[in-house]
């Protein structure tokens, strides 16, 4: 599920994640594996928040919601922190 959600399939796929970052007038940018950020944002605990929101590893899964009663509400989304990259 999380090489879905990061990686994609078939021959468009996502071999490589590129985070950059600018910060007034310094930027700096990592590019790393897909792999192993499939490894890094997926590892650890499968857990329900007190919001109702599922997270898996260091990924949030939550109902998108705020569209007024549309369809589109009942997606779901999915929220990780690229910058964490940066550290690793």
């Amino acid at each position: 599920m999380v090489s879905d959600i990061l990686k994609g399939r078939g021959k468009f796929s996502a071999e490589w994640m590129l985070v950059a970052q600018k910060v007034e007038n310094s930027a700096r940018w990592v590019l790393k594996p897909m792999n192993f950020c499939v490894n890094y944002f997926g590892n650890g605990k499968v857990e329900i928040t007190k919001q109702g929101n599922i997270k898996i590893g260091r990924i949030t899964m939550q109902r998108k919601g705020g569209d007024g009663g549309r369809k589109t509400a009942q997606m779901l989304q999915f929220k990780l922190n690229p910058a964490e990259l940066f550290e690793v």
